[in-house]
């Protein structure tokens, strides 16, 4: 099971197309976390290692057998990276991740040469089945041994690609807001994951709202997340807008106030 990162890396996550880059001094089994100061770790790491990887979303329909992911090592040095899938699931709304072997990455390992782009495979291993797969494609730089230092850690890049399979053959996200004593809840009735950037939250005077825990989060179909708000039923009638799947959403949480 992958938790969260912390202390091992730095916390200045790139939110890129719903992905993570994550710049890092040592690479624990962790995936990245999102982070409100990406931009500038973003331009760090691309500086510092020049790694980069597109797309940063895969969605494999039922049509499909495989998509291609281009690693590129912007480097004068050749660049050692691995490729691994983890499995993405959601409980009690935190994001879980753990080893998958569902999809077929090939290469898994490989030294690019400078300046050069790897082509990176992600195949099925069977026929497309109903319900929405999500991963997460993990790329790490690997360490390079003629950087070694005593006791220096190397900087090192991670990204996290969100991996979506048979997609198209679940019902859309059918979202509805409900505002609780301590939370601001999210739920998705539907079938499809909705995907989160931020959402802004002000009281019937204007008046904004402090949010927790306001950047880039998915909500899976049939599942649920919040963001805690304190005392929410002090707030009364709240407006929300948010940037759901690309598109600006306004909404009023129905509240749930026992």
């Amino acid at each position: 099971m992958i938790r969260p990162a912390t202390t091992l890396c730095m916390r200045k996550a790139a939110v890129l197309g719903g992905s993570f880059a994550l710049l890092c001094t040592s690479l624990s089994p962790v995936v990245a976390q999102d982070d409100n100061d990406g931009a500038a770790a973003a331009a760090k790491a691309a500086a510092l290692t020049a790694l980069s990887v597109t797309p940063l979303r895969i969605e494999v329909d039922a049509a499909k057998n495989a998509e291609t992911v281009q690693v590129k090592n912007g480097t004068r040095n050749p660049m050692a990276v691995q490729i691994r899938l983890f499995a993405w699931s959601q409980k009690d709304g935190e994001d879980v991740y753990t080893p998958s072997s569902d999809l077929l990455v090939t290469p898994s390992i490989v030294s690019i040469p400078a300046d050069q782009v790897q082509l990176v495979r992600v195949l099925r291993k069977g026929a497309a089945t109903p319900g929405e797969k999500r991963y997460r494609l993990v790329v790490d730089q690997l360490p390079d041994p003629a950087n070694a230092r005593p006791g220096v850690a190397q900087t090192r890049v991670r990204f996290a690609i969100p991996v979506f399979v048979d997609r198209d053959r679940v019902a859309p996200a059918a979202l509805a807001w409900r505002l609780t004593d301590s939370n601001l809840e999210l739920v998705n009735k539907g079938g499809a994951t909705a995907r989160i950037v931020q959402i802004d939250v002000k009281r019937a005077d204007g008046r904004s709202v402090e949010v927790e825990r306001n950047s880039l989060r998915y909500v899976f179909g049939e599942s649920s997340i919040a963001w805690p708000l304190g005392n929410g039923c002090a707030l009364g009638k709240v407006h929300i807008t948010a940037q759901i799947d690309g598109q600006t959403v306004d909404a009023v949480p129905v509240p749930a106030c026992g």
